[in-house]
């Protein structure tokens, strides 16, 4: 964790960090969203009750001014957040600053869902008579969807973190063989589900990642490679080399959306 971490505060190395972060997950080392009251301006390490978690850094959330890093981090030094307008007593934040932070999982655990959060600034903004107002439609406001959420992150952090694209195409998986179980089946025929990684594999085709696990895939001469984060649905075979290397030879490639 701690490698995977410095590795990641360093924006990556030979493969883009969502190789890394799929390699964390692979591990069964949490990553999350940036977060007002762990993260620093890079990727941070946090003990959880024992176990290793991995936040992304303040400075990945678009639009968010190196100041407000710098204050965020400073002001829960003696104190850490208790919610949202706690937050907003202490850190001066622009509209659009205080948006991207709420939408991209900033304050996840400080209020009910991500749109309550966002209908709570609103009445932070709106400020005197309307406050009680908008507070009581913060409890009632249905809670973001899995689509929405990606989406966000997807405009916000440049990459999905709390949600997998193959989360919002749950039929995109049926009759499918987990990424984790195609090299017990080497030779044979499967079909496998994930999502194109960007980045280069330093050589041919490109990573391909279901929830749990990833591994190279490689398509046949004249199909060109899926773009960043297209969810596939791929037929193919495991194959390996004599120096027990392994690769997913593509027969056959479907992109899902």
């Amino acid at each position: 964790a701690a490698f995977l971490c410095a590795r990641l505060a360093n924006w990556g190395g030979f493969h883009h960090p969502a190789i890394y972060i799929a390699e964390a997950q692979r591990l069964g080392i949490a990553v999350r969203p940036p977060h007002v009251n762990f993260s620093r301006g890079e990727f941070t390490l946090v003990q959880d009750e024992g176990s290793a978690v991995l936040y992304m850094g303040l400075n990945q959330v678009r639009d968010l001014r190196q100041a407000s890093v710098q204050a965020i981090v400073a002001e829960r030094s003696p104190a850490r957040f208790t919610d949202l307008a706690d937050l907003l007593r202490r850190v001066p934040l622009q509209r659009k600053e205080l948006t991207h932070l709420i939408q991209c999982g900033a304050f996840d655990g400080l209020g009910a869902s991500r749109a309550a959060l966002l209908v709570e600034a609103e009445g932070n903004a709106a400020g005197g008579k309307q406050q009680f107002a908008f507070d009581f439609m913060a409890q009632q406001v249905t809670a973001e969807s899995a689509g929405q959420r990606l989406a966000w992150e997807m405009h916000i952090l440049g990459q999905p973190v709390s949600v997998h694209p193959l989360a919002v195409q749950p039929a995109a998986a049926t009759n499918c063989t987990a990424l984790a179980a195609v090299a017990e089946k080497p030779r044979q025929a499967v079909q496998v589900v994930g999502v194109r990684l960007p980045g280069w594999t330093g050589g041919k085709g490109f990573f391909l990642s279901d929830r749990t696990h990833f591994c190279i895939a490689i398509p046949p001469r004249g199909v060109s490679n899926p773009p960043a984060w297209a969810v596939v649905r791929i037929r193919g075979r495991w194959l390996e080399d004599e120096w027990g290397s392994g690769w997913l030879q593509i027969e056959q490639l479907e992109q899902m959306g």
